[in-house]
């Protein structure tokens, strides 16, 4: 997505320079998955703003259990400092209704899984009609044992995809969480299946997406075992166990330090824990965009609020960007002299660009020697690098003597 250029000659190797936008995703899926199990990367700002403005029901049975029970036993661990962890006592504390600043999470909210079709969707209405429940504005569901069944049976469109796109209709000021199931050896193949086309489904949808069953091929080293059982065994392709990923991990690593004791049904503590991790994880993301529009609603409302910025689509400032690349660029978009664009080019032993950053963004160079081609590639020791604030400058300082070189410049949020 290119966002401004610039033309500037700057001897035989740099022509112009290009500033653009790495692909931003707007409404698009939320998908929270193995890479999203480090808790220690979570702020406490991330962590109270989920506690002040999420209201969350949770039907499940005894699998989708690992979360909550997972999340019971976090608190102690944290206010003991495992991983690590320097947050305020109690700051991961849930109960229902939130009382004493915690995070507001209705468990057992309604009954059964979403193996229970129609079951489990009367009991979805049933819940969010009832006015005492009035505030709520995140619905999730867990599987157990069904999803491959429905996968082979060619149900598993027709009573869980289409019937949660329908509540999100019919409920559109609340948040529903898809899920995968959890592993299951004995029917891997076809578990394996059912997951892919959940999650293609979430992509293609712009749905919010826990991934449960992701969680379990990978241990907090990332090693990924490819057939595994819900107790966390591990196998060969041809069926051999070879060992249990959780158990293993956790007698390497240290009890209330790396890892702590919980109730994980069906499957081992480690399993709890990464479950837990997984779903405040997903609390923070969810409560970071309410309305889904792919804007950070902390950033909408430091601008004047969500009602200003049409989803991203609209300019409010009029400038050159969209309010959803002022986003992606950390510019202000009530302001139109505030634009993502490259300060100063100068060539003399290295290829040095220059340009206004902020904290928030990781920027990247990118160079290429052919517009036409537009074979862009990054400039190696000149890529990942994390705003200031200021103008930051970054090297090509490869040996590009006597060729013709474009450039540009690239900005994500981390």
């Amino acid at each position: 997505m290119i966002m401004e250029s610039l033309a500037r000659g700057c001897l035989i190797t740099c022509i112009c320079a290009w500033m653009f936008c790495s692909s931003f995703v707007s409404a698009d899926s939320l998908t929270i998955d193995h890479r999203h199990t480090d808790i220690t990367k979570l702020t406490e700002g991330q962590i109270n703003r989920a506690k002040s403005v999420l209201h969350i029901a949770y039907g499940h049975t005894s699998h989708g259990s690992q979360l909550t029970e997972g999340m019971s036993s976090l608190v102690g661990f944290a206010n003991g400092g495992g991983l690590g962890l320097t947050m305020p006592d109690d700051i991961f504390a849930w109960n229902n209704g939130g009382s004493g600043g915690a995070l507001d999470l209705h468990d057992y909210a309604m009954g059964g899984d979403v193996g229970y079709y129609p079951d489990w969707v009367n009991n979805t209405r049933a819940y969010l009609d009832n006015q005492a429940n009035s505030n709520v504005n995140v619905i999730i569901w867990s599987w157990c044992g069904q999803m491959s069944g429905k996968y082979t049976g060619g149900t598993l469109t027709n009573e869980y995809l289409a019937p949660m796109s329908m509540l999100e209709t019919s409920y559109p000021d609340v948040v529903f969480v898809y899920m995968t199931g959890h592993v299951d050896h004995g029917a891997d193949a076809a578990q394996k299946a059912a997951c892919q086309v959940i999650r293609d489904y979430c992509a293609a949808h712009g749905k919010v997406l826990y991934d449960f069953a992701d969680i379990e091929h990978y241990d907090p080293d990332e090693t990924y075992f490819e057939y595994v059982g819900d107790d966390c065994r591990y196998y060969n392709a041809g069926g051999t166990e070879l060992g249990n990923w959780a158990t293993e991990w956790q007698g390497t690593h240290t009890e209330g330090v790396d890892w702590y004791t919980c109730i994980a049904a069906h499957s081992q503590p480690l399993n709890g824990n990464r479950k837990a991790y997984g779903a405040w994880a997903l609390w923070c993301a969810v409560a970071d965009d309410m309305d889904r529009d792919g804007l950070s609603d902390t950033w909408e409302e430091r601008y004047g609020g969500m009602a200003l910025f049409s989803g991203g689509s609209g300019n409010y400032d009029g400038d050159a960007m969209t309010d959803s690349e002022e986003y992606q660029a950390g510019t202000e978009p009530t302001n139109a002299a505030s634009v993502f664009m490259i300060s100063d080019m100068t060539a003399s032993e290295n290829q040095a660009i220059t340009f206004l950053s902020s904290t928030s963004r990781v920027y990247s160079l990118f160079s290429c020697g052919d517009l036409c081609d537009a074979n862009w590639a990054a400039v190696s020791g000149a890529a990942h690098r994390l705003g200031t604030g200021d103008a930051i400058t970054l090297l090509d300082t490869n040996d590009v003597h006597g060729l013709r070189r474009f450039y540009r410049v690239g900005v994500m949020l981390p």
